[in-house]
């Protein structure tokens, strides 16, 4: 038996479309149903992100903390931080590093600290998720360390319908059905 040898199958979001249209049984004929599934679609995406489920939207980012300052704002599309190491260098060269992780607290936690000034090596953090996420950590910093968050972040939105999705080829049946 031949096989393709390829593996490279991707459909873009109108195709995705058609295929829900179809697998309830009916065709997308107008224009404006295209326009509603194709809306619809970014509910669905943020419904996913509500659950963790986009974990290849995982990136990392490094933030230079600046000595006295204990908060740190975040883009508008990043979800949460799953993890957050403060990185001190320790001697000359780029090789010469400690990483220490940090805690996360909660909301209440953070806010029953009774001095957020207090400095030295940043040992906990708190990310309050408003629209744009805000990066605080505790002790305040004393000296440039380096905060290595790893973050969720959102997918790109359905916006037109020529765009491929961005997700990988298992989340194919889920993105059609909207389960």
């Amino acid at each position: 038996m031949t096989t393709s040898g390829t593996k490279s199958f991707e459909l873009d979001v109108a195709e995705y479309i058609e295929e829900a249209y179809e697998r309830c049984g009916i065709e997308v004929r107008t224009g404006y149903d295209q326009r509603t599934a194709r809306r619809s679609l970014n509910p669905v995406l943020a419904d996913w992100a509500n659950r963790g489920l986009l974990q290849w939207t995982i990136e990392n980012q490094t933030i230079t903390m600046v000595p006295g300052t204990p908060t740190y704002n975040l883009a508008a599309s990043d979800i949460d931080v799953i993890q957050s190491i403060c990185r001190m260098p320790t001697g000359q060269g780029t090789a010469s590093q400690a990483d220490l992780t940090m805690d996360r607290v909660s909301r209440e936690y953070y806010n029953n600290i009774p001095n957020k000034l207090t400095t030295g090596q940043p040992t906990r953090y708190y990310i309050d998720r408003q629209i744009t996420p805000v990066l605080y950590v505790w002790p305040a910093p004393d000296n440039n360390y380096e905060v290595i968050v790893t973050k969720l972040t959102r997918m790109d939105d359905a916006s037109s319908g020529v765009n491929t999705m961005e997700m990988p080829f298992r989340f194919y049946p889920p993105i059609v059905t909207g389960k």
